[in-house]
Protein backbone atom coordinates (compact mmCIF):
# COMPACT_ATOMS: atom_id res chain seq x y z
CA UNK A 1 0.00 0.00 0.00
CA UNK A 2 1.76 3.40 -1.10
CA UNK A 3 1.92 6.22 1.36
CA UNK A 4 -1.02 7.95 0.20
CA UNK A 5 -3.51 5.77 0.54
CA UNK A 6 -2.84 4.78 4.12
CA UNK A 7 -6.54 6.29 5.12
CA UNK A 8 -5.04 9.71 5.26
CA UNK A 9 -3.23 9.78 8.33
CA UNK A 10 0.22 11.61 8.79
CA UNK A 11 2.70 9.53 7.30
CA UNK A 12 6.07 9.03 9.68
CA UNK A 13 9.48 10.44 8.73
CA UNK A 14 8.43 13.73 6.74
CA UNK A 15 10.81 15.38 5.43
CA UNK A 16 12.66 18.15 7.00
CA UNK A 17 11.15 22.30 6.28
CA UNK A 18 13.34 24.99 7.04
CA UNK A 19 11.71 25.67 9.53
CA UNK A 20 12.14 22.69 11.16
CA UNK A 21 15.39 21.94 11.24
CA UNK A 22 16.36 22.84 14.61
CA UNK A 23 13.65 21.51 16.81
CA UNK A 24 12.36 22.99 19.79
CA UNK A 25 12.24 20.88 23.46
CA UNK A 26 8.77 20.50 23.28
CA UNK A 27 8.92 19.42 19.57
CA UNK A 28 8.63 15.69 20.81
CA UNK A 29 7.52 16.44 24.57
CA UNK A 30 4.53 14.14 26.45
CA UNK A 31 3.25 15.32 29.37
CA UNK A 32 3.18 11.58 30.63
CA UNK A 33 3.92 7.90 29.55
CA UNK A 34 -0.23 7.67 28.39
CA UNK A 35 -3.03 9.99 27.74
CA UNK A 36 -5.13 10.77 30.85
CA UNK A 37 -8.23 8.82 30.92
CA UNK A 38 -10.47 12.13 30.99
CA UNK A 39 -10.37 15.68 29.91
CA UNK A 40 -12.37 18.50 29.78
CA UNK A 41 -11.19 19.47 25.86
CA UNK A 42 -9.11 17.60 23.30
CA UNK A 43 -7.26 19.36 20.49
CA UNK A 44 -6.17 17.25 18.21
CA UNK A 45 -3.18 18.69 16.03
CA UNK A 46 -0.26 20.89 17.38
CA UNK A 47 0.14 23.64 14.05
CA UNK A 48 -1.10 26.90 14.47
CA UNK A 49 -4.85 25.88 14.18
CA UNK A 50 -4.73 23.48 17.28
CA UNK A 51 -2.45 25.47 19.67
CA UNK A 52 -3.61 29.18 18.77
CA UNK A 53 -6.78 27.37 19.76
CA UNK A 54 -4.99 26.08 23.39
CA UNK A 55 -3.71 29.35 24.06
CA UNK A 56 -7.33 31.41 23.54
CA UNK A 57 -9.24 29.09 26.18
CA UNK A 58 -6.09 28.62 28.65
CA UNK A 59 -6.00 32.82 28.43
CA UNK A 60 -9.60 33.42 28.82
CA UNK A 61 -10.11 35.66 31.77
CA UNK A 62 -13.78 34.02 31.72
CA UNK A 63 -12.56 30.96 32.79
CA UNK A 64 -9.58 32.39 35.32
CA UNK A 65 -10.92 30.60 38.46
CA UNK A 66 -11.19 27.21 36.89
CA UNK A 67 -9.72 26.28 33.86
CA UNK A 68 -10.73 23.57 31.72
CA UNK A 69 -8.05 20.69 31.17
CA UNK A 70 -6.84 20.73 27.72
CA UNK A 71 -5.36 17.81 26.02
CA UNK A 72 -3.11 18.32 22.96
CA UNK A 73 -2.49 15.61 20.27
CA UNK A 74 -0.11 14.80 17.88
CA UNK A 75 0.59 12.57 15.30
CA UNK A 76 3.83 13.35 15.23
CA UNK A 77 6.35 16.04 16.39
CA UNK A 78 5.10 19.42 17.05
CA UNK A 79 3.82 21.48 14.23
CA UNK A 80 5.18 19.23 11.98
CA UNK A 81 2.09 19.71 9.48
CA UNK A 82 1.46 22.37 7.36
CA UNK A 83 2.12 25.49 9.21
CA UNK A 84 5.72 24.22 9.40
CA UNK A 85 6.16 23.91 6.32
CA UNK A 86 4.46 26.65 4.47
CA UNK A 87 5.63 30.05 3.44
CA UNK A 88 6.12 32.40 6.69
CA UNK A 89 4.63 35.39 5.91
CA UNK A 90 0.49 36.59 6.04
CA UNK A 91 -1.07 39.59 3.81
CA UNK A 92 -4.17 41.32 2.78
CA UNK A 93 -4.58 38.96 -0.28
CA UNK A 94 -6.66 41.37 -2.54
CA UNK A 95 -6.47 38.29 -5.20
CA UNK A 96 -8.60 36.29 -2.91
CA UNK A 97 -11.20 38.84 -2.51
CA UNK A 98 -11.26 38.99 -6.28
CA UNK A 99 -11.82 35.21 -6.53
CA UNK A 100 -14.58 35.56 -3.94
CA UNK A 101 -16.52 38.47 -5.30
CA UNK A 102 -17.07 35.56 -7.92
CA UNK A 103 -18.47 32.98 -6.13
CA UNK A 104 -19.75 34.55 -2.71
CA UNK A 105 -20.64 37.89 -3.68
CA UNK A 106 -19.19 41.31 -2.45
CA UNK A 107 -20.67 41.22 1.24
CA UNK A 108 -18.23 37.82 1.95
CA UNK A 109 -14.94 39.07 0.06
CA UNK A 110 -15.46 42.54 2.18
CA UNK A 111 -15.51 40.09 5.40
CA UNK A 112 -12.87 37.54 4.41
CA UNK A 113 -10.48 40.82 3.70
CA UNK A 114 -11.40 42.73 7.44
CA UNK A 115 -10.70 38.97 8.72
CA UNK A 116 -7.33 39.04 7.29
CA UNK A 117 -6.58 42.68 8.13
CA UNK A 118 -7.31 41.85 11.60
CA UNK A 119 -5.04 38.64 11.77
CA UNK A 120 -2.17 41.18 10.91
CA UNK A 121 -3.21 42.81 14.10
CA UNK A 122 -3.64 40.02 16.01
CA UNK A 123 -0.07 38.16 15.31
CA UNK A 124 1.75 41.45 15.97
CA UNK A 125 -0.52 41.90 19.48
CA UNK A 126 0.80 38.64 20.56
CA UNK A 127 3.83 37.96 19.80
CA UNK A 128 4.56 41.31 21.81
CA UNK A 129 2.38 40.53 24.58
CA UNK A 130 3.97 36.98 25.20
CA UNK A 131 7.47 38.05 24.46
CA UNK A 132 7.87 35.42 21.56
CA UNK A 133 10.62 35.32 19.42
CA UNK A 134 9.91 34.41 15.95
CA UNK A 135 10.94 37.16 13.92
CA UNK A 136 7.89 38.94 13.11
CA UNK A 137 8.03 41.86 10.69
CA UNK A 138 5.16 44.42 10.02
CA UNK A 139 6.25 44.77 6.60
CA UNK A 140 4.44 44.96 3.20
CA UNK A 141 3.69 42.30 0.37
CA UNK A 142 3.39 42.66 -3.35
CA UNK A 143 1.65 40.63 -5.63
CA UNK A 144 3.71 41.06 -8.59
CA UNK A 145 2.44 40.37 -12.47
CA UNK A 146 4.15 40.00 -15.56
CA UNK A 147 0.76 39.04 -17.89
CA UNK A 148 -0.40 42.09 -19.46
CA UNK A 149 -3.95 40.47 -18.86
CA UNK A 150 -3.80 39.23 -15.41
CA UNK A 151 -2.24 42.63 -14.85
CA UNK A 152 -4.82 44.60 -16.45
CA UNK A 153 -8.04 42.55 -14.18
CA UNK A 154 -6.19 43.33 -11.34
CA UNK A 155 -5.68 46.68 -11.85
CA UNK A 156 -9.26 47.00 -12.96
CA UNK A 157 -10.51 45.27 -9.84
CA UNK A 158 -8.86 47.13 -7.51
CA UNK A 159 -9.91 50.49 -8.88
CA UNK A 160 -12.85 49.28 -8.64
CA UNK A 161 -13.36 48.21 -5.31
CA UNK A 162 -11.50 51.74 -4.16
CA UNK A 163 -14.03 54.01 -6.24
CA UNK A 164 -16.87 52.02 -4.02
CA UNK A 165 -15.03 52.99 -1.22
CA UNK A 166 -14.41 49.68 -0.11
CA UNK A 167 -12.61 49.95 3.50
CA UNK A 168 -10.30 47.08 3.08
CA UNK A 169 -8.96 48.83 -0.64
CA UNK A 170 -7.63 51.31 0.95
CA UNK A 171 -5.31 49.40 2.22
CA UNK A 172 -4.22 48.22 -0.93
CA UNK A 173 -1.89 50.45 -4.06
CA UNK A 174 -1.82 49.67 -7.68
CA UNK A 175 1.56 50.48 -8.63
CA UNK A 176 1.18 50.43 -12.54
CA UNK A 177 3.73 49.14 -15.12
CA UNK A 178 6.07 52.57 -15.90
CA UNK A 179 6.89 52.29 -11.97
CA UNK A 180 6.59 48.49 -11.35
CA UNK A 181 10.14 47.09 -11.75
CA UNK A 182 11.63 50.05 -9.51
CA UNK A 183 9.33 49.62 -6.88
CA UNK A 184 9.17 45.75 -6.64
CA UNK A 185 13.24 45.20 -7.71
CA UNK A 186 11.55 42.88 -10.56
CA UNK A 187 12.20 42.82 -14.23
CA UNK A 188 9.74 43.06 -16.97
CA UNK A 189 6.62 43.21 -14.69
CA UNK A 190 3.23 44.56 -15.72
CA UNK A 191 2.07 46.31 -12.44
CA UNK A 192 1.76 45.35 -8.86
CA UNK A 193 -0.60 45.38 -5.73
CA UNK A 194 0.75 46.57 -2.38
CA UNK A 195 -0.81 45.53 0.48
CA UNK A 196 0.26 45.22 4.54
CA UNK A 197 1.56 42.11 5.43
CA UNK A 198 3.32 40.18 8.65
CA UNK A 199 6.51 37.75 8.52
CA UNK A 200 7.40 35.61 10.76
CA UNK A 201 8.96 32.18 11.90
CA UNK A 202 5.43 29.83 11.89
CA UNK A 203 7.11 27.50 13.93
CA UNK A 204 9.00 29.70 16.42
CA UNK A 205 5.23 31.25 16.87
CA UNK A 206 3.57 28.26 17.41
CA UNK A 207 6.54 26.88 20.28
CA UNK A 208 6.21 29.70 21.80
CA UNK A 209 2.55 29.96 21.96
CA UNK A 210 2.66 25.78 23.55
CA UNK A 211 4.82 26.97 26.13
CA UNK A 212 2.51 29.31 27.29
CA UNK A 213 -0.59 26.56 26.91
CA UNK A 214 1.87 24.38 29.19
CA UNK A 215 2.44 26.83 32.07
CA UNK A 216 -1.23 27.22 32.06
CA UNK A 217 -1.80 24.06 32.75
CA UNK A 218 -2.19 22.27 29.24
CA UNK A 219 -0.74 19.20 28.32
CA UNK A 220 1.17 17.67 25.43
CA UNK A 221 1.31 13.99 23.70
CA UNK A 222 3.14 14.07 20.88
CA UNK A 223 3.84 11.10 18.76
CA UNK A 224 0.26 10.32 19.93
CA UNK A 225 -2.17 9.06 17.03
CA UNK A 226 -5.62 9.39 17.50
CA UNK A 227 -6.84 6.43 15.23
CA UNK A 228 -10.30 6.46 15.78
CA UNK A 229 -13.13 8.49 17.18
CA UNK A 230 -16.13 7.69 18.89
CA UNK A 231 -18.65 10.51 19.95
CA UNK A 232 -22.13 10.65 21.54
CA UNK A 233 -24.03 13.57 23.04
CA UNK A 234 -22.27 13.56 25.98
CA UNK A 235 -18.39 13.00 25.01
CA UNK A 236 -16.35 11.67 22.31
CA UNK A 237 -14.34 8.89 22.85
CA UNK A 238 -10.50 9.32 21.43
CA UNK A 239 -8.09 5.66 20.67
CA UNK A 240 -4.99 6.93 21.11
CA UNK A 241 -1.47 5.07 20.38
CA UNK A 242 -0.63 5.95 23.86
CA UNK A 243 -4.36 5.18 25.33
CA UNK A 244 -7.63 5.96 25.54
CA UNK A 245 -9.07 9.50 26.09
CA UNK A 246 -12.51 10.47 26.81
CA UNK A 247 -13.08 14.08 26.09
CA UNK A 248 -16.58 16.11 26.96
CA UNK A 249 -15.46 18.18 24.14
CA UNK A 250 -13.20 17.60 20.98
CA UNK A 251 -11.57 20.09 18.52
CA UNK A 252 -10.38 19.04 14.91
CA UNK A 253 -7.78 20.92 14.01
CA UNK A 254 -6.90 18.63 11.22
CA UNK A 255 -6.85 20.41 8.61
CA UNK A 256 -5.84 17.78 5.80
CA UNK A 257 -6.15 15.17 7.36
CA UNK A 258 -9.56 15.49 8.79
CA UNK A 259 -11.39 13.12 6.82
CA UNK A 260 -8.77 10.18 8.48
CA UNK A 261 -11.42 10.55 11.60
CA UNK A 262 -14.49 12.64 10.40
CA UNK A 263 -15.21 10.17 7.72
CA UNK A 264 -18.29 12.66 6.40
CA UNK A 265 -15.48 15.09 5.21
CA UNK A 266 -13.59 12.64 2.99
CA UNK A 267 -14.95 14.16 -0.37
CA UNK A 268 -14.87 17.42 1.56
CA UNK A 269 -10.91 17.84 2.41
CA UNK A 270 -8.64 16.61 0.05
CA UNK A 271 -5.16 16.33 1.24
CA UNK A 272 -2.87 17.88 -1.68
CA UNK A 273 0.82 18.03 -1.85
CA UNK A 274 3.23 21.84 -2.44
CA UNK A 275 6.67 22.10 -2.66
CA UNK A 276 9.03 24.41 -1.00
CA UNK A 277 12.21 25.72 -0.90
CA UNK A 278 15.01 27.41 1.21
CA UNK A 279 17.07 29.88 -1.32
CA UNK A 280 20.52 31.16 -0.39
CA UNK A 281 23.23 33.37 -1.93
CA UNK A 282 26.68 31.50 -3.51
CA UNK A 283 29.74 31.81 -0.77
CA UNK A 284 31.39 33.32 -3.82
CA UNK A 285 29.17 35.87 -5.31
CA UNK A 286 28.23 39.74 -5.25
CA UNK A 287 25.59 40.44 -2.65
CA UNK A 288 22.20 41.79 -4.44
CA UNK A 289 20.18 44.45 -3.51
CA UNK A 290 18.31 43.54 0.07
CA UNK A 291 14.46 42.64 -0.66
CA UNK A 292 11.93 43.78 2.49
CA UNK A 293 8.91 43.00 0.66
CA UNK A 294 6.97 39.73 0.45
CA UNK A 295 6.30 38.65 -3.06
CA UNK A 296 3.14 36.78 -4.57
CA UNK A 297 5.33 36.02 -7.66
CA UNK A 298 2.03 36.42 -10.54
CA UNK A 299 3.59 34.26 -13.92
CA UNK A 300 1.81 33.56 -16.50
CA UNK A 301 2.08 29.99 -16.09
CA UNK A 302 0.84 30.33 -11.97
CA UNK A 303 1.97 32.15 -9.22
CA UNK A 304 5.08 31.38 -6.80
CA UNK A 305 5.23 32.44 -3.28
CA UNK A 306 8.83 34.26 -1.92
CA UNK A 307 9.46 35.46 1.29
CA UNK A 308 12.56 37.35 2.22
CA UNK A 309 14.36 35.99 5.71
CA UNK A 310 16.39 38.26 7.98
CA UNK A 311 19.83 37.04 6.54
CA UNK A 312 19.08 37.89 2.87
CA UNK A 313 17.81 34.12 2.30
CA UNK A 314 14.58 33.20 0.67
CA UNK A 315 11.94 30.93 1.20
CA UNK A 316 10.60 30.03 -1.71
CA UNK A 317 7.38 28.16 -2.80
CA UNK A 318 4.75 27.34 -5.73
CA UNK A 319 5.65 25.91 -9.32
CA UNK A 320 2.38 23.87 -9.28
CA UNK A 321 2.29 24.23 -13.09
CA UNK A 322 5.55 21.72 -12.72
CA UNK A 323 3.50 18.94 -11.62
CA UNK A 324 -0.11 19.61 -12.29
CA UNK A 325 -0.62 17.20 -14.53
CA UNK A 326 0.60 14.61 -12.99
CA UNK A 327 -2.34 14.53 -10.20
CA UNK A 328 -1.22 11.16 -8.54
CA UNK A 329 1.68 12.76 -7.35
CA UNK A 330 0.15 15.69 -5.57
CA UNK A 331 -3.93 15.29 -5.48
CA UNK A 332 -5.36 13.04 -2.30
CA UNK A 333 -1.70 12.46 -1.33
CA UNK A 334 -0.37 12.93 2.10
CA UNK A 335 3.14 11.48 1.62
CA UNK A 336 5.62 15.09 2.43
CA UNK A 337 8.67 12.34 2.84
CA UNK A 338 9.36 12.70 -0.77
CA UNK A 339 9.79 15.39 -3.49
CA UNK A 340 6.81 15.94 -5.88
CA UNK A 341 9.19 16.79 -9.04
CA UNK A 342 12.85 18.26 -9.83
CA UNK A 343 11.28 20.50 -12.68
CA UNK A 344 9.75 22.39 -9.90
CA UNK A 345 13.38 22.57 -7.60
CA UNK A 346 14.75 23.73 -11.14
CA UNK A 347 12.12 26.41 -11.34
CA UNK A 348 13.09 27.61 -7.61
CA UNK A 349 16.68 27.65 -8.59
CA UNK A 350 16.46 29.95 -11.26
CA UNK A 351 13.68 32.65 -10.02
CA UNK A 352 15.95 34.94 -8.39
CA UNK A 353 17.91 36.00 -11.11
CA UNK A 354 15.18 35.58 -14.04
CA UNK A 355 13.15 37.94 -11.96
CA UNK A 356 14.86 40.12 -9.77
CA UNK A 357 17.46 43.21 -10.87
CA UNK A 358 20.75 42.33 -9.44
CA UNK A 359 20.38 39.71 -8.42
CA UNK A 360 21.94 37.54 -12.10
CA UNK A 361 25.33 36.95 -10.53
CA UNK A 362 23.92 36.15 -6.87
CA UNK A 363 24.16 32.05 -7.49
CA UNK A 364 20.65 31.95 -5.68
CA UNK A 365 19.89 28.16 -5.08
CA UNK A 366 18.46 26.09 -3.21
CA UNK A 367 20.10 24.74 -0.05
CA UNK A 368 16.85 22.82 1.14
CA UNK A 369 13.66 21.59 -0.30
CA UNK A 370 11.05 20.08 1.26
CA UNK A 371 7.13 18.99 0.94
CA UNK A 372 3.89 19.73 2.94
CA UNK A 373 0.47 18.84 2.83
CA UNK A 374 -2.17 20.94 2.50
CA UNK A 375 -6.51 20.66 2.59
CA UNK A 376 -8.74 21.55 0.15
CA UNK A 377 -12.29 22.29 -0.29
CA UNK A 378 -14.51 22.03 -3.43
CA UNK A 379 -15.27 25.84 -2.94
CA UNK A 380 -11.81 27.15 -1.55
CA UNK A 381 -13.13 28.16 1.98
CA UNK A 382 -12.31 26.60 5.40
CA UNK A 383 -14.75 24.28 7.32
CA UNK A 384 -14.92 26.28 10.98
CA UNK A 385 -17.49 25.98 13.64
CA UNK A 386 -19.41 23.12 15.39
CA UNK A 387 -19.34 19.05 13.52
CA UNK A 388 -22.77 19.25 12.11
CA UNK A 389 -25.20 17.53 13.91
CA UNK A 390 -22.52 17.42 17.37
CA UNK A 391 -23.08 18.85 20.37
CA UNK A 392 -19.05 18.35 21.62
CA UNK A 393 -17.47 18.65 18.15
CA UNK A 394 -15.95 21.51 16.90
CA UNK A 395 -13.17 21.67 13.90
CA UNK A 396 -11.16 24.07 11.58
CA UNK A 397 -9.90 22.88 9.03
CA UNK A 398 -9.07 22.86 5.29
CA UNK A 399 -7.07 25.91 4.51
CA UNK A 400 -7.02 25.80 0.66
CA UNK A 401 -3.00 26.59 1.31
CA UNK A 402 -4.09 30.27 2.97
CA UNK A 403 -4.22 29.25 7.12
CA UNK A 404 -1.55 31.98 7.87
CA UNK A 405 -4.53 34.91 6.54
CA UNK A 406 -6.99 33.44 8.91
CA UNK A 407 -5.87 30.91 11.48
CA UNK A 408 -5.05 33.34 14.34
CA UNK A 409 -8.43 34.99 14.63
CA UNK A 410 -10.45 32.20 13.76
CA UNK A 411 -9.35 30.20 17.01
CA UNK A 412 -10.17 33.08 19.27
CA UNK A 413 -13.98 32.30 17.98
CA UNK A 414 -13.72 28.92 18.41
CA UNK A 415 -12.46 29.36 22.09
CA UNK A 416 -15.52 31.67 22.49
CA UNK A 417 -17.55 28.45 21.33
CA UNK A 418 -16.34 26.26 22.80
CA UNK A 419 -15.69 27.50 26.53
CA UNK A 420 -18.46 29.90 26.92
CA UNK A 421 -21.05 28.06 24.70
CA UNK A 422 -21.26 30.98 22.05
CA UNK A 423 -23.33 30.29 18.99
CA UNK A 424 -21.24 30.80 15.61
CA UNK A 425 -23.69 33.46 14.76
CA UNK A 426 -22.47 35.55 17.33
CA UNK A 427 -18.68 35.18 17.13
CA UNK A 428 -18.52 37.85 14.20
CA UNK A 429 -16.66 35.38 11.75
CA UNK A 430 -18.18 35.24 8.19
CA UNK A 431 -20.98 33.05 7.54
CA UNK A 432 -18.86 31.79 4.90
CA UNK A 433 -16.73 29.41 6.71
CA UNK A 434 -19.26 27.55 9.05
CA UNK A 435 -19.42 24.16 8.64
CA UNK A 436 -22.79 23.16 7.59
CA UNK A 437 -24.77 20.18 6.29
CA UNK A 438 -25.40 22.26 2.61
CA UNK A 439 -21.40 21.81 2.94
CA UNK A 440 -21.12 19.31 3.71
CA UNK A 441 -23.20 18.07 0.70
CA UNK A 442 -21.08 20.23 -2.49
CA UNK A 443 -18.54 17.22 -2.39
CA UNK A 444 -15.30 17.27 -4.80
CA UNK A 445 -16.14 15.82 -8.29
CA UNK A 446 -13.73 12.64 -8.62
Amino acid sequence: MSKKSQSGFPVENPMTSYWLRNPDPLAAYSSSESVPEHCDIAIIGTGLAGVATAYHILSDPSTAAKSPTVVLLEAREVCSGATGRNGGHTKLAATYAQQLISTHGAVAAEEMSEHQLDQLTALAEVVKRENIDCELSETHSFDVYFDESHAREARNFLQEQRQNEISWSQKAEWIGESESDKVTGTKNSKGAIRVPAVSLWPYKLVTGLLGKVLERGGKLYTNTRVTNVEGNLDHTVLNTTHGILKADKTIFATNAYTAALLTRYEDIIKPVKGQNSHISIGSNSSRPPSLQSTYNLRFAQGPDYLVPRPDGTMILGGAKWEFVHDREKWWNNVDDTTLICQGATDHFDSVMADTFHGWENAEAHHDMVWTGIMGVTPDMLPHVGRVPDSQNQWLLAGFNGAGMLLIFTMTQAIAKMVTRGVEYEDTGLSSIFQSTPERLNAKWKS
